[in-house]
Parts: structure tokens; sequence; C-alpha cells
């Protein structure tokens, strides 16, 4: 903490800024009045007192973040002007904004009614997707951080300061950074978080500025305990169902039942009774691993749903013992309840497959298989014959030498007769070993086959995380659009561009994938770049901004087409445009990104 008086009124930094007097405090920093001589304008300073061990990367990392938000003009957002420093002093120029913020207008004069609160969240949605766009999240939203105007406009601040000020931490992959209070449950449980993260803060400085309160937390320091279905304000206070719904959307506990978007949260606010229509379906779930199913095959691509690039049969490993196979069986319901005893039998004695996937996806399901205490076993489908049971060959081989007997003694007719049906138990024993206990059902295919092909592929390669996850909701809702046009025609030309916007897409999750890989890998190695060169924090602010960009491409793409999908009846001549625009931001995104991972990959090979 620092001392009161630590930059005494009078004092003029850089020969221009003059001090007026302290006007708030943060965790590493002290917030300043001050007169800018120059232009003869009042100015806010904020002085930068971090950790003296975390000093030279603080003020590094700190000095990046402010050459980006320097860019952001927007209304609701309090401009940043410069990062200066003169002898020990490091500081962050801002306008200055009269007004009181957020907590202190609560605390003095209560909560705000309905319309002003409708009001403030959309000056904030708004000035959160102009950031987001420019992949700058903000990580740090709460009432302390939105400054009202005297005209009532609110304006936010502190962009980039959560990973300098905030309570918890630097924001590198899978670590923290906000305040406490208003951190997304997926940012508390270490995951990066994307522009979702800002949207649950807001929701619930929404729920505090209806309320003048927050929802109700096992301690003061702790967070709210999330809620699958949100925050509702309404439980307290009088608030209009609609807003309540709105909250409560904003705030839910995972980040794919919230609003996708900043943008799609203030049309929210601007169109009541619109929330739902703003909100992505609930998916389909894998069966076995639980993860995304967009395409309703009733396994997840990686776990076999898809029988066109399904190479490979995966089989239990026979038990030696009696005992064992039947304890196999068991297990093997347990997990798979819906296939029966008497096909578990057959699978836990080698005679059925389980699945049938693609190659790339074996590892994974070994990995799943694995931690439900099932050994299996990977056979390619072209060398089904060798997974035929011994008692097969038997039986057929038995047939063969009955016949052959008894034909020469005494009906010669089963000389060729036996042969074939020896022939017909070994192709039926070939059909079982090739015909796995789950398939996907029969169905109409919602994706034109190239495009399912290319959706197969990159849904297997991902791992499980955000760029599988935000590919998944991007051909859901999509196959929904596809099985939409296809009832209903296609008058307006959609189904081309949108699937250009689909395989864009998956080029663009691949790439997202790779980057992830790589700021993993940095934050594991981080102690070695902790006071490196100022070169090495450029390249990974970089490739920060643009794995956060190339997110919001992709959530504003499903934003997108899920609105196409509820408005198709009405639609006008502006949507293919619409969708060969997004394609070609999501294009352009993941080539900036593909620059920043070789940038990064570079950097960790040194």
């Amino acid at each position: 903490m620092t001392a009161p008086g630590y930059v005494a009124p009078g004092a003029v930094l850089r020969g221009r800024y003059e001090i007026v007097r302290e006007i708030g405090r943060g965790g590493y920093s002290v917030v300043y009045l001050a007169r800018d001589r120059e232009l003869d304008v009042d100015v806010a300073l904020k002085l930068l007192v971090p950790p003296p061990a975390a000093a030279q990367v603080a003020r590094e990392r700190m000095r990046r973040e402010v050459q980006a938000v320097r860019g952001l003009s927007h209304a609701n957002i309090v401009a940043v002007f410069d990062f200066l420093e003169e002898g020990p002093w490091s500081f962050i120029v801002m306008e200055y904004v009269p007004g009181p913020d957020l907590q202190v207008r609560v605390a003095e004069r209560g909560r705000l009614d309905a319309d002003a609160a409708v009001r403030l969240g959309r000056d904030v949605a708004v000035a959160l997707s102009a950031a987001h766009r420019r992949g700058i999240l903000h990580r740090d939203v709460k009432p302390q951080n939105i400054l009202l105007d005297p005209d009532g406009r609110a304006r936010l601040t502190d962009f980039g300061s959560a990973k300098l000020d905030g309570q918890l931490g630097v924001t590198g992959s899978g670590t923290l950074a906000g305040t406490l209070a208003y951190t997304a449950p997926e940012t508390l449980a270490g995951r990066r978080g994307d522009a979702r993260a800002d949207v649950y803060a807001l929701g619930l400085t929404l729920y505090y500025a209806l309320t003048g309160e927050l929802p109700d937390r096992p301690s003061p320091h702790l967070p709210p305990t999330p809620s699958p279905t949100g925050f509702r304000p309404a439980a307290g206070v009088p608030v209009p169902a609609w807003l309540d719904d709105v909250v409560a959307h904003a705030t839910a506990a995972a980040a794919e039942e919230r609003f996708p978007t900043a943008a799609a949260l203030d049309e929210a606010l601007g169109r009541p009774g619109t929330a739902a229509t703003l909100l992505l379906d609930g998916g389909a779930a894998c069966l076995l691993c639980g993860g995304p199913d967009p395409l309703e095959l009733g396994l997840c691509p990686a776990c076999g749903g898809s029988a066109e690039s399904a190479d490979t049969l995966v089989f239990l490993r026979r038990a030696t013992s009696a005992p064992a196979r039947r304890a196999t069986a068991h297990r093997l319901e347990t997990v798979l309840p819906d296939i029966g005893g008497d096909a578990a039998h057959a699978a836990a004695i080698g005679e059925r497959p389980v699945f049938r996937v693609p190659r790339a996806g074996v590892p994974r399901l070994l990995e799943a298989m694995d931690r439900r205490e099932l050994a299996v076993r990977p056979v390619p489908v072209a060398g089904a014959w060798s997974a035929v049971p011994r008692k097969a060959w038997a039986l057929a081989g038995a047939a063969v030498t009955a016949g052959a007997v008894a034909g020469t003694l005494a009906m010669p007719m089963l000389l060729w007769t036996s042969p074939v049906v020896g022939t017909l138990v070994l192709l039926g024993a070939r059909r079982d070993a090739r015909t796995p206990l789950v398939a996907p059902p029969s169905r109409q295919a919602r994706l034109p086959p190239e495009l399912e092909r290319a959706v197969v592929d990159a849904l297997v390669t991902l791992p499980p995380g955000t760029a599988r996850s935000l590919l998944a909701d991007v051909v859901r809702t999509s196959a929904a659009l596809f099985a939409t046009i296809a009832r209903s025609g296609d008058e307006r030309g959609l189904a081309p561009p949108l699937g250009e916007l689909v395989a864009a897409a998956c080029r663009a999750a691949l790439d997202l994938a790779d980057l992830d890989d790589n700021l993993g890998r940095f934050e594991r190695q981080r102690e070695r770049f902790i006071g490196g060169s100022p070169e090495r924090l450029d390249v990974l602010s970089r490739c920060e901004r643009a794995r956060d960009a190339l997110v919001q491409r992709l959530l504003e793409a499903m934003t997108a087409v899920a609105r196409l999908r509820t408005q198709h009846a009405e639609l006008t001549g502006e949507t293919e445009p619409t969708l060969v625009e997004l394609t070609r931001d999501l294009q352009t995104e993941a080539a900036l990104q593909a620059a920043a991972a070789r940038e990064i990959e570079t950097l960790l090979e040194r």
C-alpha cells in the first residue's frame, strides 16, 4: 500500500502535469486530478506503484496495454492519452470525468430505476463491443470502473488495468485478472475468458445497480455462488420481467448460456422481450464424453459420430477370465446404458466393436475409455477380418469339414454347399465385427457432404477447449439454418456464403487452438521470460490480442447465423453481404493470428 501524500499537491510531472489532489486508489495505483499546463485542461493521472519485484514487468506490460487502448475512440470509453515515466514514477494520462463512479452513485443515492439501469447497461455494452472488435477485453468491469458524466452518460475506464491492478494477478493463459466479486466462473476456474466474461461482469454490475447489492455470497471476500440460470434482481426489488430475464441470461454460470457478445446484450436491453432470440439453443451433448455434438449424431465426431470418415474400429480388450469379462460388461453398461446386456457381453468378449471413429479421434477416445477403466484396442476397418473371433473361424471350418466328409460318403451336394455355409458364417461374423454398438443414428444430412467432412475433421482434430466449443456453436447454428433453408427454399442465396462461413470457421478454430497451445506453453515457461527483453512482451501482447480478436469474430459469426435463422422468413437482400463480410473478417483475423502464432513459437524455441 502507498502512504498518504505519495505525490504532493503542486508537484509537476514531466514539466507539464501539475498534481491537484488524490481522487482514488487501486491495488497498485493512485489516481490524481492533475492540470495539463500545456493544454490548460484537467486530466486524470494514474500513478503505478507495483511491488518492487514486479515493477519492471508491470510497467512494460501496462505500456503495451496503453498503446492498444489508446487507439479506442468511443463516446462511452474514457480516453487514454499516454504512458509516461519520470524518475521512479510511471503514470497513465487519462481523460478526467468529473462525475462519480457507479458504486459511489449507488452508495450515496440508492439503486437505479429500470430506465437508468438500461441506459447505463447499453452505454457500457456498446463500449465493450467496440473494444472487443479490436481484440481488447476489459477483464475488470465493475461499478468502480464505470464513471458517470454530469449528463448521466456512462463511461467505462481502466481497460487493461486488471493486468496490473486486478486483485487476482496477471492475465496470462489460464490465470486470473479482475475484481473477484465480478469475475466470471470460467475465469475463476482457470480458463482464459473471452467477451462472455465481460458480459457476465456487466450483468452482475446491472444486478448491483438495480438492487444496490450483489447476490448472496458465502463471504464478503468471495464471489457470488454461480447460478446455472443466472441472477434475478426481481427476486428482491421491483424490476420489469423482461429486464430481469436479460440480467439472468447475462449472468448464467456457463458462458454458453449467456449472450454471446456485448452487442447482443445491448440489443436485448434496447428491444424488450427479444432476449431469447439472441441466445443460442442448448445443443446436444455427446453420449460418451459429454462434449458438444453439433451435428446431433449421438456421439461427437471425436467419439465416432461420423460414419463417413470413421476408418477405425474400437474393441474392448478381451479379459482372460470369465469374472473379469462380466465386470467389463457391467462397466460398459454403466457408461452406455442404452446398449443392453447381450450387446455389452458381445463387446466384452471381443465379438463386437464399441465404436467406429476417425483415426485422428482414437487417442482422445482411448483416454476417455481409460478413465472409465475400460481397456480398448483400435483396429482399422480394412483389417476387420483380424477382429473376427476364433470361434467363428472354427465354426466355419467345422461346417466345411463336416460337409466335405458327408459329401464324400453320402451326399455329394454338400461338397459345394458346405463352403457356402462356412463363408456365410464368416461374412456374418465380419459384419458384426464391423458394426459398432454405438453408431450414429440415421438422419437427413444437415450440411452439404463436403462441408460436413471438413467440419468432422476439424472437430476431431481440435482438443477440448475454447476453439472446439466455439466451432461447435457455429456449426450447430449453421446446421439449423441449412435445415431451415432445405425446408423453405433458398430464394436469397444463403447456402453458398453460409458454407464459406462455416469453412472459414473451421480453419479459424484450428488456428485458434494452435495459438492457445503456444500461449499455454508460454505460461508454463513464464519464469524464463520474466525480466526479459521488451520485444518478448511485445510478442506476447500481440498474440493475446490476436487470439481475443479471433474469438470475438467466431462469437459474432454464431450470433449472426442464429439471428438469420430466427428471422429467415423476413430476410432482406442484405443477408448475403453480411455473411460474406463475416467470412472475410474471420479469414483476416485467422491470417493475423497465424502470424502471431509463428512469432510466439519462434520466441519459445529461443
